[in-house]
């Protein structure tokens, strides 16, 4: 997978908060073990790995049967095209089919079909997002829905976070137990939390009237930019 555009930039936020719950009742057999509750945070920037991109087909006709044999012909031909640079059937989903009578100005008469397909593609190579654009244009394709990016190989980034989260946490409360004067305990409960967002470019919002007539290299470079992933552990600790 070729990233020359893309640059992984990598920050950690250490956040981590506690509290410390101390009970009140005077009699020490019955008195319910001193707990201290505590949130630690860990973050990280990484580059995307994944992008899924949305490319689909409208057709209008008077038939209804003419406008889906229309839209099926040009939406198989977009996948052929698709899967001739190496994007596999795994990788291809239809999200959307859709057949929709259109009226006159009254309202009572149809007057046409519109027939809408839209066909998702998942890469793990950017280089080939404009590729595809291309050739779903001249395999007759005229909508693009736009482009997701993600990160979808990056449990090793996520566990580091986890352990990097919980020392954040054991240290806050480390430092709470002490102040309060007392010594830190065995981990009561631990709850983890975690955050792999993903973000879209407005990369062809302008593209669907000239889909047709645009090439690989008249496209702007497609630039990934970067994730921020999170993990967030919620831990309670007893208090000797």
């Amino acid at each position: 997978m070729k990233h020359r555009f893309l640059k992984a930039l990598t920050l950690t936020v250490l956040l981590a908060t506690a509290s410390v719950t101390v009970p009140a009742v005077a009699d020490a057999a019955e008195q319910t073990p001193s707990v201290i509750n505590v949130t630690g945070y860990a973050e990280q920037e990484v580059a995307p790995d994944t992008a899924y991109i949305t490319i689909g087909m409208e057709s209008t006709a008077n038939d209804v049967q003419k406008a889906r044999s229309e839209n099926n012909l040009v939406m198989n031909q977009v996948t052929n095209a698709v899967k001739a640079l190496g994007v596999t059937k795994d990788d291809l989903r239809t999200t959307d089919f859709n057949m929709t009578p259109n009226y006159d100005t009254n309202g009572r008469k149809i007057v046409s079909y519109t027939v809408t397909n839209n066909l998702r593609i998942r890469v793990s190579d950017f280089d080939l997002i404009p590729r595809i654009i291309e050739k779903a244009g001249q395999a007759g394709a005229n909508r693009v829905m736009g482009m997701t990016f993600t990160n979808e190989h990056a449990d090793t980034i996520k566990n580091n976070l986890i352990k990097e989260a919980v020392h954040n946490g054991r240290s806050a409360a480390e430092a709470a137990a002490m102040a309060a004067g007392g010594q830190l305990g065995k981990v009561k409960e631990i709850n983890i939390s975690g955050r792999t967002p993903s973000y879209s470019r407005a990369y062809a919002g302008a593209m669907n009237a000239r889909l047709m007539k645009v090439e690989a290299a008249d496209m702007a470079p497609v630039e990934a930019g970067t994730n921020t992933l999170s993990e967030t552990v919620s831990m309670t600790f007893y208090i000797q």
